[in-house]
């Protein structure tokens, strides 16, 4: 396994997919458990969004 570092870290890698990117990979999930995956982490980028939002105001 490749030895984990901070500029390859799986947040890293997932602040620069947008709700769209994720709503797409969804599309093309092939089993149940993959659609599930996408579907979770497009909703944490909502909440992240939604709590942007709100600091604004």
């Amino acid at each position: 396994m490749e030895k984990i570092n901070e500029q390859n870290s799986l947040y890293e890698q997932f602040l620069k997919y947008s709700y769209t990117d994720f709503m797409e990979l969804f599309k093309k999930a092939k089993t149940k458990e993959e659609v599930d995956f996408y579907i979770d982490l497009s909703e944490l980028v909502l909440k992240r969004e939604q709590e942007r939002g709100i600091g604004k105001n």
